[in-house]
């Protein structure tokens, strides 16, 4: 579970490690940059258009990385409604599942241990566009329930939100066991390889 087995294997765990924290910046900056182009001001002036790691990592999300092998940032703050708020929650995973792409991409020229890396890398980048899709607070597939989600939608999701992070990790946890996870990523797998077919790969 997680990254630690990778670590029998030092230069493959540190290009996962680097590869995976990427992929969470790039997760903020995929929705930052649409939130930003939709007028939201706070990810502009909380630096989330940045590269600056300090402002994207949280460090709990880095240490249940290494112990799950699914870690989180610092989420954008946006309060945008409707269907805009709706897309910039899902640039979330869509930054994750560009993130994957370009490592399976890498990870098919490059050798040891980078083209290992990226390819382990790859796997995490999925697993985490699977299960931000969930409506699960704080994920982004909750936020975009949040954005379009009646009186008694948003009631649930607070009810949820108040569990905290261990209620969460009970959800993930369950979610994961029970397959459900295992599939959403099994699906946005084929999605990868005919993207890969459309380019010839």
């Amino acid at each position: 579970m997680g990254l630690f087995p990778l670590l029998n294997d030092p230069p493959v765990f540190l290009v996962t490690f680097a590869l995976a924290v990427l992929g969470l910046l790039l997760h903020n900056l995929f929705q930052a940059y649409l939130a930003d182009r939709y007028g939201e001001v706070a990810p502009r002036r909380y630096g989330f258009l940045s590269w600056d790691l300090r402002v994207h990592l949280e460090p709990l999300g880095l240490v249940l990385l290494l112990l799950l092998g699914f870690g989180w940032p610092r989420f954008v703050p946006t309060n945008l409604p409707g269907r805009k708020g709706v897309l910039v929650a899902l640039m979330g995973p869509l930054g994750f599942f560009a993130a994957a792409f370009l490592y399976g991409l890498l990870g098919r020229f490059l050798s040891y241990p980078f083209g290992e890396g990226l390819l382990e890398a790859q796997r995490l980048m999925l697993l985490h566009a699977a299960i931000y899709l969930f409506p699960i607070p704080p994920l982004d597939g909750a936020r975009a329930l949040y954005a379009v989600g009646g009186l008694e939608a948003r009631r649930f999701l607070d009810q949820v939100s108040a569990l905290g992070p261990v209620g969460f990790l009970l959800i993930f946890l369950v979610l994961s066991y029970a397959g459900v996870t295992g599939s959403v990523v099994a699906g946005l797998s084929g999605l990868l390889d005919a993207l890969y077919r459309v380019f010839g790969l």
